[in-house]
């Protein structure tokens, strides 16, 4: 099974969006309305393919029994849906959050390995986010030293644009590696979260 990535009982693997609306739904129990408008208005966005992959992914997370939809009993005209998580789908939205990252999707999915760490705050404790952001670290720090390397080593025949490339992409990657860093320091000195 490849990291980040869950198979459902078909032996279909979730996508990227949804995993993240399932970790959503999960968080905050939503209409599909009141998702499409986190979808528009929120970094969360760029996970979506397009407009009108909501509804369908929202079928299809409810055929797989990882999330069910309810009346709304506080509406009186039109009964909307609120699709909250199963059992199931709570189940594999944490083991979907506890995955460590594989070295050979750190920079691939860099975006989708924040994403996991922001959606870990109130679902997985304080020890297993810094194992998470441990390996996540150490993916980072081995892609980032292969890419110095490579930087390094390459002449790009007095190319001007591809070295101008190659160094943003060292740049974001030493960035991130230093946040991971100080995270993990962060992380690390804060008072363990009081249990509600």
């Amino acid at each position: 099974m490849r990291q980040g990535r869950l198979l459902n009982m078909a032996g279909r693997e979730l996508t990227a969006f949804e995993h993240i609306l399932l970790g959503r739904i999960c968080s905050d129990p939503s209409s599909g309305y009141d998702l499409k408008r986190v979808f528009a208005r929120t970094p969360m966005g760029v996970y979506q393919p397009s407009s009108g992959a909501l509804y369908p992914a929202l079928r299809r997370l409810e055929r797989m029994n990882l999330i069910k939809a309810q009346a709304d009993a506080s509406e009186t005209s039109r009964p909307r849906r609120v699709y909250g998580p199963t059992a199931e789908g709570s189940a594999a939205h944490a083991a979907w959050l506890r995955q460590p990252v594989e070295p050979a999707t750190v920079a691939r999915d860099l975006g989708l390995h924040l994403m996991r760490f922001a959606m870990m705050e109130h679902q997985v404790p304080r020890s297993e986010v810094l194992a998470y952001l441990t390996s996540f670290r150490d993916a980072l720090a081995a892609f980032t030293a292969n890419l110095e390397r490579f930087s390094a080593a390459a002449s790009l025949h007095g190319a001007l644009h591809p070295r101008l490339a190659l160094e943003h992409g060292v740049a974001v990657h030493q960035a991130s590696l230093r946040w991971a860093e100080d995270t993990i320091a962060t992380l690390s000195a804060a008072a363990p979260p009081v249990a509600s």
